[in-house]
């Protein structure tokens, strides 16, 4: 029996509005990317720094620092060696800011924290003043003459209790290293440290510093650097790295927020009630000195291709226009997901509830929230696609025209009886097996999709090394989510076959974690980079996430296979979702969410497209296709159904007809509510 397709009762007409996120000259739009202006550089950026659409660079050129000036075409206007800092003083200076004409420094140099000026012209480097106390500095900047800083003094960190935030129904977390912020005032030479307690990052605009900081019990917030004790709390962003204006209404780009998915440039606001709207993918910035803006709306990041590379560059987006209007589309889920779709220009609030508040939330005809994200293996998620009622998306430009180029089981899965688009699939998961297929040939193991099978490729890897990484837990887990998959009732001859193999034969002296694997097969992906002795000896490691799995596709040495698969043959695929609430007071511009989210997802291939020439053309990357074509999408049941009587079972505090009997009654009970 497959539990598929989605049994709904609304029906209506798409409508589509436009909504935030309109740029001059076409350059950002809603569901559009804003276009890079990348900069040529002779030398490796470390630091930048803006004032109006000049831009300056800190860069190393074989350690030592180079001070760049480029103009607004990205031309070298000058250029100068900062000689008094040293052979290795590009790797010293931690930031840079312009004021008033004036480049300046924050140096760490043997311990020791102090700001230096810097000439352009003739790279005469000067001590302003030392920051004693300090075991670093994140940020400098200048306004109404004076020089603010912000920096780390460890032997002051406190320990910081977590946060409960009512609005989200999560606890909010301060890492404290003890950061002081102060400020140097030109003129006088004096350096005064602010009692503002645990500040975060600032930024500066106009003549106005506002300052971001966290307070124990209530969480964090924003205030004039002037007037402290003016608080705003805000607990959207969570912690950051760094802030900075690019516009006049309030509007900021930031840094390392714990709240947005990773590597996603994101703006936000510090007042109201507005989302965070995603500008930029595959951003790769975290340090405040790999960020600056302007506020004609110009934002410059240090980027490269991956988190890890080392070959930077320096990109300029033109974010101007971008706005935060204060009425974003309401997302909820079922906690965190980093694959919640990037819709550049698009203003979301994601929202996380706990797995019954969330069943709740989508079961009680709400008009509170706009969309809902949804994983096939929640254990709401056969609940809530049974009784829950969803906007048909048949209408709304891109959907199906985005579903035609999935695989068909994925179009199956969001479509019910009467035709009727339930869903927007936004990612496919389905773990696999990554091996390498010399070190596997050599020592004599073959995998199958089978199950018995299997388990001897794995019994036969632990007889001859410690080299792999597949766990007893993942592996009993997927064999119960493929058997569901098929099946109703435990009361089969398969299920007791499949159980006795499992308790028997799946152990943990055989099914092994090997914490060192993961990191040894990334680390072979980038030749710049130190080369982990355990590549050369990797067998093999199960991969559950899409992100995980990618990453390697290109290497030559690796392949891929399916974990047994269902009874069906399939290989079973965890799936999310986005739905639509039909009972939303903002429907027309959610609908306009979703034709943006179907457009972008048609343009990334995230294991869903059924065309070849989507994927990498490596031996993985057809393996990786051939495993997602075989995939099929099962809304499960609540785990809790079984899973801790399996552990009872696997145990032996009970015996299998006990576990049989208890569970098809606990089925039985949840399918007859």
């Amino acid at each position: 029996m497959k539990r598929k397709g989605i049994i709904c009762v609304i029906t209506a007409a798409a409508t589509a509005l436009v909504f935030s996120g309109c740029s001059k000259g076409g350059e950002v739009s809603a569901g559009k990317a804003p276009t890079a202006f990348v900069y040529e550089q002779s030398k490796e950026p470390k630091c930048i720094a803006a004032d109006g659409d000049v831009l300056y660079a800190l860069e190393s050129d074989g350690g030592k620092a180079v001070l760049s000036v480029y103009g607004e075409d990205g031309g070298l206007k000058s250029q100068a060696a900062l000689e008094d800092l040293g052979n290795y003083g590009a790797f010293e200076v931690k930031h840079i800011c312009v004021y008033e004409n004036k480049v300046y420094g924050a140096v760490l140099k043997s311990g020791k924290a102090a700001v230096h000026s810097f000439d352009a012209a003739t790279g005469e480097v000067k001590k302003i003043c030392e920051l004693k106390g300090l075991d670093g500095i994140d940020k400098i900047g200048g306004c109404g003459g004076r020089l603010y800083w912000i920096g780390d003094c460890l032997k002051e960190a406190e320990e910081v209790d977590p946060v409960y935030d009512e609005d989200s129904g999560r606890e909010i977390y301060y890492s404290d290293t003890g950061k002081k912020m102060g400020c140097i005032d030109f003129e006088s030479g004096e350096n005064v440290v602010s009692e503002i307690d645990f500040p975060v990052s600032f930024a500066v605009s106009g003549d106005m510093v506002t300052v971001y900081a966290f307070e124990p019990g209530k969480g964090f917030y924003f205030a004039d650097y002037a007037k402290p004790g003016e608080k705003s709390f805000n607990n959207k962003l969570e912690g950051i790295t760094d802030l900075e204006y690019y516009g006049g209404g309030g509007e900021f780009v930031f840094l390392g927020s714990s709240a947005v998915e990773p590597h996603v440039l994101p703006v936000g606001k510090a007042e109201g009630e507005g989302g965070i709207v995603r500008v930029i993918k595959n951003a790769f910035p975290y340090f405040p000195s790999e960020l600056c803006a302007s506020e004609n709306g110009s934002v410059w990041i240090i980027n490269s291709d991956t988190v890890i590379s080392a070959e930077k560059r320096v990109e300029r987006y033109n974010l101007g226009d971008i706005k935060i209007t204060g009425k974003p589309i309401r997302a909820i889920t079922n906690g965190y997901y980093p694959d919640r779709p990037f819709i550049a220009g698009s203003e979301v609030s994601w929202e996380e509830l706990s797995g019954e508040g969330f069943a709740l939330k989508v079961l009680s005809l709400d008009s509170d929230y706009d969309a809902a994200m949804i994983c096939s293996d929640e254990s709401a998620a056969y609940d809530i696609k049974e009784k829950g009622s969803f906007y048909p998306l048949n209408d709304v430009p891109g959907v199906e025209e985005y579903l035609d180029s999935c695989f068909p089981y994925i179009k199956e899965a969001v479509t019910d009886e009467d035709g009727s688009i339930r869903m927007l699939p936004v990612n496919v998961e389905i773990p696999i097996v990554i091996y390498n297929e010399k070190n596997c040939s050599e020592a004599g193991i073959k995998f199958s999709t089978e199950l018995e099978p299997f388990i001897e490729a794995v019994e036969k890897a632990s007889e001859v090394s410690e080299y792999y990484d597949i766990t007893r837990y993942r592996m009993i887990e997927g064999q119960l989510n493929a058997y569901l998959s098929d099946h109703v009732s435990f009361d089969t001859e398969r299920f007791r076959d499949m159980a006795e193999l499992l308790k028997e034969r799946c152990t943990e002296e055989v099914f092994r974690f090997h914490p060192m694997l993961s990191s040894a097969l990334m680390s072979a992906q980038y030749e710049r980079l130190y080369v982990d002795p355990v590549y050369e000896e990797a067998l093999f490691i199960q991969h559950i996430y899409r992100s995980q799995q990618i990453q390697l596709i290109n290497d030559p040495n690796l392949r891929a296979v399916s974990a047994p698969v269902s009874e069906s043959g399939k290989a079973v695929a965890r799936c999310t979702f986005i739905c639509v609430n039909p009972y939303s007071d903002r429907l027309s511009e959610t609908l306009k969410f979703i034709e943006m989210a179907a457009g972008m997802q048609a343009e990334r291939n995230s294991g869903m497209l059924k065309d070849k020439g989507t994927y990498d053309d490596t031996p993985m990357g057809r393996d990786f296709y051939s495993v997602h074509e075989n995939g099929e999408i099962c809304f499960q049941v609540p785990s809790e159904i079984y899973w801790d009587d399996f552990g009872r079972y696997c145990g032996g505090e009970i015996g299998l007809d006990e576990f049989i009997k208890e569970a098809d009654r606990k089925m039985e009970t949840y399918f007859n509510e």
